[in-house]
């Protein structure tokens, strides 16, 4: 009974990779999009140019990413043409370094290896709609989470003092190298990693008894004591991790910015404080919160979606609760102090940006938050003296997991987001229709759903046709790149809102479905001549 026991976190486990496995196998492409479609027709481009990084031949979103799903794609696409499958191997390859970046982050915890692994389990459960499209089938923000993991678990190694020198340096050269890579990346890993990490560790310094003999006697002798512990260690190390990070992000402004074309973070600004925008702001950032853990709008208060709800307002309430809880529970010192303290510190951080600055909010972006709560429940069951508020809270817990997780796999198996697309998608590879141009959302989702054999442009809309130069392909918008007939795909709504652009009328209706229509023109030559001037 007892090895049963033991094992249970591994069968979980199991189990939860065997359901994300059946997933890919059967209604993989149910709820992509142009975003995660154009990472495919990026890597693509890369394994035909012989790269694996990057590539002037793109243009970028809001970010250059250096370690991005393309390291894995793009070997594949050489030796493999079926873009079902290349995905499906990404989706399990992050699955795995998902899971040994969150293993090598709790080490130094000091969590035992069944709490662990058991938690483990909550990075791949898609509990909510956000987690299932970002996580474990889009993959947009694995990356993400495996490098704030890795980088983490080697600060913790670096604070820990259990290695021998030579140890220590090879940590301090991957360390310093993993902080150029993040901030040449951009900005997001000094948001949610080196900026929250190196006010975590300042505050932690506070709360030293050396600190406090400081303040009350600013002598030397009693700021050499404090320069001698080990929370002064800490901020020093998460201080130099910034600092990298910032010479990497150095790099991305004068060079990496010139060199590849992609969006920059210079137009965010804070809010005006008046007209109900500060309370919008808010009411947001509440509600992209609830979303990733399972909050469906516009939902009956008593039917299955909205007792799906009620759990995520739970969901949260558990980790809210087991956050705060801990915090007053522990001895306030060592590194477990320390990542709940950073919990505590990341989320007033990234949602003081959130509201009072006009940056993007989307509920994806607390998913960098929400795995430093999983260690911290780890902490709590284990340190928490009540057997009875450990069972409620893995009784809640798990029953809420359930709930959210058995609503998000039915949706995906029972609805597919891309059903409309399929039929116009092979009307197109099958009549030879291999270029066009659509709106954003119509566009690369297309070439992914026809294997690559179908390549569509971003334009803004049908009657002025100005290029939308946004995670595509360059060559797309050169002069002669396609020769022979172009389309145009329009939704039925685009149709109905720009019926009387030239293009509309000058173009040949070969294809309508009630949901989207095909216009095609001798050349895209012919298709531009038709745009309207602003």
């Amino acid at each position: 009974m007892k090895t049963l026991k033991k094992q249970i976190p591994y069968i979980l486990l199991g189990a939860t990779l065997l359901l994300l496995l059946g997933l890919n196998i059967i209604s993989q492409d149910h709820w992509l999009d142009s975003d995660m479609a154009a990472e495919m027709i990026f890597s693509r481009i890369l394994a035909g140019e012989h790269q694996m990084i990057s590539t002037t031949n793109w243009y970028y979103s809001t970010e250059f990413r250096v370690l991005y799903t393309q390291l894995i794609m793009g070997p594949l696409f050489r030796i493999c043409n079926n873009w079902h499958v290349i995905r499906t191997i990404t989706n399990l390859v992050f699955y795995g370094l998902m899971l040994a970046s969150y293993y090598y982050f709790m080490k130094p915890l000091k969590v035992s290896r069944g709490l662990t692994v058991l938690s483990s389990c909550l990075l791949l459960l898609p509990f909510s709609e956000t987690m299932m499209t970002h996580m474990q089938m889009g993959n947009t923000y694995m990356s993400h989470v495996i490098l704030v993991l890795w980088f983490f678990g080697m600060y913790l190694r670096l604070c820990s003092g259990e290695y021998s020198t030579k140890r220590k340096i090879s940590l301090w050269i991957f360390y310093v190298l993993l902080a150029i890579v993040c901030g040449m990346s951009g900005v997001r890993y000094l948001l949610v990693l080196q900026c929250p990490l190196v006010l975590t560790s300042f505050f932690y310094v506070f709360g030293a008894e050396e600190f406090q003999n400081f303040r009350g006697a600013m002598t030397k002798e009693n700021f050499g004591k404090l320069w001698r512990t080990d929370r002064m260690k800490y901020f020093l190390y998460s201080l130099a991790g910034a600092f990298f990070a910032v010479v990497g992000y150095g790099i991305n402004v004068v060079w990496i910015s010139h060199k590849y074309v992609f969006q920059t973070y210079g137009a965010t600004n804070f809010i005006a404080l008046y007209h109900g925008v500060l309370f919008e702001r808010i009411q947001n950032a509440l509600g992209c919160l609830l979303m990733l853990f399972g909050y469906i709008p516009d939902k009956g208060f008593l039917s299955l979606r909205g007792i799906v709800t009620m759990a995520a307002f739970v969901m949260l309430a558990i980790y809210g609760y087991v956050t705060v809880k801990h915090g007053k529970m522990q001895n306030r010192s060592g590194l477990r102090s320390l990542v709940t303290l950073f919990v505590k510190v990341s989320f007033v951080l990234n949602l003081f940006v959130f509201i009072f600055t006009t940056s993007t909010m989307v509920p994806r972006y607390y998913i960098t938050i929400f795995i430093f709560v999983l260690p911290v429940l780890c902490f709590y069951l284990e340190e928490e003296k009540l057997p009875f508020d450990r069972f409620a809270v893995v009784t809640l817990l798990t029953i809420c997991l359930i709930l959210g997780t058995g609503k998000t796999v039915m949706s995906f198996l029972m609805v597919d987001k891309n059903e409309t697309k399929r039929p116009v998608a092979q009307f197109l590879a099958e009549n030879g229709y291999d270029f066009g141009f659509a709106t954003y959302n119509n566009a690369n989702i297309i070439t992914e759903l026809t294997n690559g054999a179908v390549e569509i442009g971003n334009i803004g809309d049908p009657e002025h046709l100005e290029y939308f130069k946004w995670s595509s392909p360059m060559k797309y918008y050169e002069e002669g790149y396609h020769t022979g007939e172009t389309f145009l795909l329009l939704t039925a709504e685009e149709c109905a809102e720009y019926a009387k652009a030239p293009a509309l009328k000058q173009g040949e209706k070969v294809y309508e479905d009630g949901c989207y229509t095909v216009y095609v023109f001798d050349s895209t030559e012919a298709l531009m001549d038709c745009a309207v001037a602003r």
